[in-house]
């Protein structure tokens, strides 16, 4: 849960506004709001390189992910998505991958095959 600040009632009328804020001053509301837990790819985007070797693999912008044209692909992009149990699902070249991302040390995002790209 978080707090919002606004500043104007959205009610034109004041028998349109709910009975909570009848009372409040015209100019102040507090409004107590849901802050829904942020999509995996949104905290992902970037650019990320593969531990390994530190050779750039492509940003991540979106749900999307430019590929790096070092790496040859046909697919200029692939889609990204948040998979059941928080994986990591990317579509490439008829073929679906998973991964799971961790946080710490540092963000990574740990293949199925073993491969793990961290952004810088």
């Amino acid at each position: 849960m978080g707090t919002a600040l606004a500043t104007h009632c959205c009610a034109s009328e004041e028998e349109d506004k709910p009975e909570a804020l009848k009372n409040l001053k015209k100019d102040v509301a507090f409004v107590s709001v849901s802050l829904d837990k942020q999509p995996l790819t949104e905290s992902l985007q970037g650019n990320w390189y593969r531990q390994c070797d530190s050779k750039h693999v492509g940003e991540i912008c979106g749900s999307s992910l430019f590929w790096n044209p070092q790496w040859g692909l046909t697919d200029v992009s692939s889609p990204l998505s948040e998979g059941s149990s928080g994986l990591l699902v990317v579509q490439m070249e008829d073929e679906t991958r998973y991964a799971t991302v961790t946080t710490k040390p540092q963000t990574a995002i740990m293949w199925a095959d073993g491969d793990v790209w961290i952004r810088k």
